[in-house]
């Protein structure tokens, strides 16, 4: 999930285990807990891109390092209190940049939303956000540089089991999306991927962001605070049983559609579109090609009544030995869900299908998570992670007005 949902469901996981004992700093330090796994994308200054994105999702994003791990950072957090480091004025002026940093990091992407949509800013949205961080920033200097900060009394349990919850929720909710996430590393790269939300869903961050939020206005002691946490918390779990349902529900009008065609395949998987659980994607595989296909479930009739064909062409690989790196990187990455495309000399273009295309259909090549495989200066081959998407700023907001209107649901035809 983004990096905004991780922080939500941290801080929530942070107050359900210690807010009657530490306040708002429950949920700060959770927060923190569970944005720690997705520290392994600093992987990419130290190392090569295919370790780095084989890296992520990987050991940090384990059981195992969710069990490790909070006994080490509980040991942290209790010197860094014990010491007064969270008195001292230069750490406060960072936390602080910190958090402004963050802050215009979420608002910039809040207000991405409408300028991908329509192609300019939304007042209704851009107002009332720079107003939030009006108050956020005037909080922030009145609550936490002014304030002499009282002292900090949690058992080493606790923070343990702080860091712990706050730490494996965030590997398990990563499980709901498509990407994969190796939980049994180091034993097994095996891929995790249940594909049932998107990686940026504000349906279920949202809601459970804002009881959040309220929860925080509340004494530690009184119980609405608690109320508030755990309406949260069941709204978290609601909507991800909820997704499941929606999921079992594409895969069954998927295969129908599939098989009313008399298309034949062996294998398929089905997800949500990018930021709502309305819209579904359909993959299948056959011999030579993959079969895709979009559903919404707002539809006056949900179907998926267009259905393209993308030639595998893996014959376009035969070149390379299988057991090439960087082509066996992609076939583990992609969970085999990949065709490939002539891009240029000694060059091709491996899409991984697990992520879709920007449309219901297929059409200017508009692969969604596509890869470079090229020889680089020692004449290995390598990968690049494609992100440069070959549709003009126009054509993508036309895809994404498509989607909103399909979230929307399309009409019924009109009898007469």
């Amino acid at each position: 999930m983004d990096s905004l949902t991780q922080i939500v469901l941290g801080a929530a996981c942070g107050e359900a285990v210690a807010g009657r004992k530490l306040g708002n700093r429950a949920m700060l330090w959770g927060a923190i807990g569970g944005t720690i796994p997705d520290l392994d994308v600093m992987a990419e200054f130290f190392t090569d891109r295919m370790t780095a994105m084989a890296f992520h999702r990987g050991f940090m994003h384990s059981m195992l390092f969710a069990v490790i791990a909070p006994w080490i950072l509980a040991q942290l957090t209790l010197w860094f209190y014990s010491q007064g480091v969270y008195r001292l004025r230069g750490y406060k002026l960072i936390a602080m940049l910190i958090w402004l940093i963050f802050f215009l990091g979420a608002a910039a992407g809040i207000n991405f939303i409408p300028v991908v949509l329509n192609g300019q800013i939304s007042w209704p949205v851009f107002i009332p956000t720079l107003m939030l961080g009006a108050w956020f920033t005037w909080r922030l200097w009145k609550d936490y540089w002014k304030r002499d900060l009282t002292v900090v009394q949690a058992s080493y349990k606790t923070w343990v089991l702080l860091f712990f919850v706050s730490i494996v929720t965030h590997p398990l909710l990563d499980c709901f999306t498509n990407f994969g996430t190796q939980i049994w590393q180091p034993f097994s790269d095996l891929r995790v991927q249940w594909t049932t939300v998107s990686v940026v869903d504000p349906l279920y961050t949202v809601p459970f962001g804002i009881c959040l939020f309220l929860a925080s206005r509340f004494d530690r002691r009184e119980k609405m605070r608690l109320y508030l946490t755990w309406a949260g918390i069941l709204w978290s779990c609601a909507y991800l049983s909820y997704t499941y349902w929606h999921k079992q529900q594409a895969n069954n009008l998927f295969a129908e559609h599939l098989q009313a065609r008399d298309i034949q395949y062996n294998r398929l998987m089905t997800g949500p579109t990018i930021l709502n659980n309305i819209v579904w994607y359909g993959l299948a595989e056959g011999d030579t090609a993959y079969y895709f296909g979009q559903a919404g479930f707002n539809d006056c009739i949900p179907g998926f009544d267009k259905i393209s064909t993308l030639p595998k062409n893996h014959q376009l690989l035969d070149h390379i030995p299988k057991d090439d790196p960087a082509y066996r990187f992609l076939r583990w990455f992609s969970n085999g869900y990949y065709d490939v495309l002539p891009y240029g000399k000694d060059t091709l273009q491996v899409n991984d299908l697990r992520f879709g295309l920007m449309g219901d259909t297929l059409k200017d090549k508009n692969y969604i998570f596509p890869f470079l495989l090229f020889r680089n200066e020692r004449g290995d081959w390598d990968i690049y992670q494609h992100n440069r998407s070959p549709q003009s700023p126009e054509k993508f907001k036309t895809a994404m007005g498509e989607l909103w209107k399909q979230i929307k649901g399309l009409p019924c035809p009109e009898t007469r």
